[in-house]
């Protein structure tokens, strides 16, 4: 019986070895598993911020976008109005110098507009790049 009993206690000193083993392997995957996660909330949350501020810089494109769009209506009036007085003042012969001054003040305006549309392309094509 001594014998069987040194023999169990070797079995059950080798089956504690085991299990210890076993258990520290399992707590470090553990470990590294809440490691893992804490990085992926932080990256989560960092992709949130990106979110907030890519959707602000939406909001602040639009907005331009609406200014341009609305000082390209105003423009497009202006031009407009120019020509209709153009028109009228061929009518009436009037003096060369206001029919000049009407076409320069067209083609000034007509340039702004290309200018702004222009910069409103390369914020887009900045936006998506």
């Amino acid at each position: 019986m001594d014998n069987k009993s040194e023999i169990n206690k070797e079995e059950l000193v080798k089956l504690q070895g085991i299990f210890t083993i076993s258990l520290d392997n399992m707590l470090k995957k553990v470990n590294g598993l809440i490691v893992k996660n804490r990085g992926l909330s932080d990256e989560n949350h960092q992709l949130k911020e990106s979110i907030k501020d890519l959707n602000n810089k939406i909001t602040e494109l639009k907005l331009q976008l609406n200014k341009i769009n609305s000082d390209s209506l105003f423009k497009e009036k202006e031009i407009s109005d120019l020509k209709n007085m153009l028109l009228s003042a061929e009518n009436t012969k009037t003096n060369i110098r206001d029919k000049e001054f009407v076409r320069s003040r067209l083609k000034e305006l007509i340039s702004r507009i290309d200018v702004h549309l222009e910069q409103y392309e390369d914020q887009v094509q900045d936006f998506e790049d």
